[in-house]
This record gives structure tokens, C-alpha cells and sequence, in this order.
């Protein structure tokens, strides 16, 4: 696949904030988010919400793939973050107009729900996403000082490495190919349609609130789909917050390790907690995977 790679972003530039999946229940939160980016340079574009908001979805689906589509073909927006996750995505990817975004393509940023947007985006024009912070969730609920700078670095400056911090190596091996995946529970919604990588890939996951038997259960769904079990050349684990077990948790990682003999290794900041990295997803990696260092390396910068 021919990648597509968004622009770098400078001050001045407009960021989007798009409403797309869970109902706002705290319309200030998107306010403070606005306020916030308009603070650090940048100017803000929300998108349209009903006044009635469609039960637990921010607005129906015809609305929200009208707005994700409409914010892509609006050529004075440099980048799009989602305002929040929750649920919703896998209901409007069949609305998406894929080839206005291969047309005009932007930064495009989020975690969790959106996992369904950024993946199959990518899989459709070959744009390179974001696992990004949110504006409702984070920018506007009291972002880290962690979280934040990695975003404004990535979005200005781009990205050469990844590095895992108190890493847990369950089978140490080097692999190589894209970098690919996002929420767990998401991606396995996605199962039935084409979503996976043609390309080797490195598989990065994380959830919440999911206790050990689902996590496995849904990893052996993955697994048994062959073009995910040839292509998946390796797995690096991002937080797994809010589990029933960890010891047991970690006795499934490395099962999995064995039995598909693979390296995995956890230690990615990347989920539902405060301190989260900002990197893109679709690009070629090389992991670096060993008991003393873990770190993923990018092809080129992004």
C-alpha cells in the first residue's frame, strides 16, 4: 500500500474537533477543550451537534459520517481530533467517504472507540492516524502534562521512536512491519469485514474494564482469522486498565507468545490512563525487543 503521510502542523493552523461517537453529556468540557488549543496557537473547529442528541450516540449516523466527511473535505482544517470515544464508530464506516479523504488528507487523531475510524481509514486510502488525546476526554477534563507535550511534539515536529518504559518481555525477538491496532474490544467488533493489513504488521492493543477471559477470547478470535495469524509478526501491549486478574493476564500474554511464536511485550503508553503517547498508526516499524531495551524505531519520521 502507498502510504499517505499528514503534514507536520504549525501555529495558526485549524484543529477539528469532531464530534463522532458518545453522546456530550458536558457541553463546557468542549469549551475548555477549544479554549485550551486556542491557548497553545491554534485555532478550533467544532462540529455540528444536534440539539437533541440521539440516546447514547452524540447525534444519528447519517449526521456524524456527514460531519467526519465535511470537516476531510474542509481544506482550511490542517487536523481532526476526535471530541471523544464511547461507542458508535462501527456504526457509520460504511458512510465514510474514503476517497475525499484520500483527497485532502489530514492528521487524524483519537483512542478507543475510534479505533474502528483511524483503522479503516487506513486500510481504505492508505492515510497514516493517530492513537491521539481527545477533546472532550482529555483536553478538556485536565490533560497531563505528559500526554500533552507528546501531542503538540508529534503533531509540529513528528516522530522517529517509540520507547516502552518498564517494559515486561514475554518472548524477546526483533520483527519488523506496520505498526497497526488500537483498542482490543473495538478492533474485535470489526471481524467480518476486510481490516486487517495486506503487510506484515506489529499489532499494539489495549482495553479497560474487560476481565481476562474476554481479552482471551478475543485474541483467539483474531487469531483465528489466518490472514491475521500469517501477517501478525509480532504484539506490543498498552495498558490494560481496570483488569480482574493481572496474574492471570500475564499468563495469557505469554501463552500467546509460545504458542504463536511470536515476540510480545508490554509496556506501551497507550490506553485509557492519564499518561498516553501520541503516535501514528499505518507506518513501517522496526521493534527492537529485548530484556534490557524496547523500543519501536520508524522508517521515517511522522
Amino acid at each position: 500500500m502507498d502510504l499517505i503521510y499528514p503534514e507536520h502542523l504549525k501555529k495558526g493552523d485549524t484543529i477539528g474537533i469532531l464530534c463522532v461517537s458518545g453522546k456530550i453529556d458536558d457541553y463546557s468540557k468542549l469549551n475548555r477543550a477549544k479554549e485550551f488549543i486556542e491557548s497553545k496557537g491554534y485555532n478550533v473547529k467544532i462540529s455540528y451537534l444536534p440539539e437533541k442528541q440521539n440516546g447514547y450516540l452524540c447525534a444519528d449516523d447519517e449526521t456524524r459520517a456527514s460531519e467526519l466527511n465535511r470537516f476531510f473535505a474542509d481544506k482550511t482544517i490542517k487536523a481532526i481530533i476526535a471530541a471523544r470515544g464511547g461507542y458508535g464508530s462501527i456504526r457509520i464506516i460504511d458512510k465514510i467517504d474514503y476517497k475525499t479523504i484520500k483527497d485532502n488528507p489530514k492528521f487524524f487523531g483519537g483512542y478507543s472507540d475510534i479505533t474502528a475510524l483511524s483503522l479503516m481509514i487506513y486500510k481504505n486510502t492508505g492515510l497514516v492516524t493517530y492513537n491521539s488525546p481527545m477533546a472532550y476526554s482529555d483536553f478538556g477534563n485536565q490533560i497531563s502534562d505528559y500526554t500533552e507535550k507528546s501531542f503538540f511534539d508529534v503533531i509540529e515536529n513528528g516522530l522517529t521512536e517509540l520507547r516502552l518504559e518498564n517494559s515486561r518481555v514475554y518472548k524477546s525477538e526483533n520483527a519488523s512491519g506496520v505498526l497497526w491496532g488500537g483498542n482490543l474490544s473495538t478492533i474485535q467488533s470489526l471481524c467480518g469485514i476486510d481490516f486487517i493489513p495486506d503487510d506484515d504488521f506489529i499489532f499494539i492493543a489495549e482495553d479497560i474494564n474487560e476481565p481476562v477471559y474476554k481479552i482471551d477470547k478475543m485474541f483467539a478470535q483474531l487469531f483465528n482469522i489466518s490472514k491475521f495469524k500469517t501477517n501478525c509478526k509480532a504484539i506490543v501491549l498498552g495498558y490494560f486498565s481496570n483488569i480482574d486478574n493481572n496474574e492471570i493476564l500475564d499468563k495469557l500474554f505469554k501463552e500467546i507468545a509460545n504458542k504463536y511464536e511470536i515476540p510480545v511485550v508490554k509496556g506501551l503508553k497507550f490506553g485509557h490512563e492519564r499518561d498516553f503517547l501520541t503516535f501514528p498508526i499505518g507506518v513501517n516499524a522496526i521493534l527492537n525487543c529485548s530484556d534490557s531495551q524496547t523500543n519501536i524505531k520508524f522508517v521515517k519520521n511522522h
